[in-house]
C-alpha cells in the first residue's frame, strides 16, 4: 500500500467517529481472547473424539460401567405432531447425541 492510499484510509476512518482508538495495553485481552477461542475449539474436537470411542464401546447398549463413571447414552422421544402449515411429523425415537457421565460416590 503506498503512503498516499494509507493518508486517505486514516482521513476517512477519522471522519467516521464511530470508531474508539483504545488502550494499546488492553491488546492483551483481544490476544487472550483469540487463544481462548482456539483452546475451546482444540477441546471440543477432543470431547467429540472421547465421546465416539465411548459410543463405539458401548454398541446398542444405553448404559455403561466404565470404573467408577457411570454412562447413559439414552433416547430422546417425540411425540406426534399435528398438521399444521408444514406437513406433519411422525412420532419417532432417535438417540441422544452425547452420554451423560456422572462420578460415583
Amino acid at each position: 500500500m503506498n503512503i498516499k492510499h494509507k493518508k486517505i484510509e486514516e482521513k476517512e476512518i477519522s471522519n467516521i467517529g464511530d470508531i474508539k482508538i483504545l488502550s494499546k495495553k488492553l491488546s492483551v485481552y483481544a490476544e487472550q481472547s483469540l487463544e481462548c477461542d482456539r483452546v475451546i475449539k482444540d477441546a471440543q474436537l477432543h470431547k467429540e473424539l472421547c465421546m465416539e470411542k465411548l459410543k463405539e464401546a458401548l454398541g446398542n447398549h444405553v448404559y455403561g460401567r466404565l470404573g467408577s463413571y457411570s454412562l447413559d447414552w439414552g433416547f430422546t422421544n417425540y411425540k406426534a405432531q399435528p398438521e399444521k402449515v408444514v406437513p406433519a411429523k411422525a412420532a419417532r425415537t432417535i438417540r441422544k447425541k452425547n452420554i451423560n457421565i456422572k462420578k460415583c460416590l
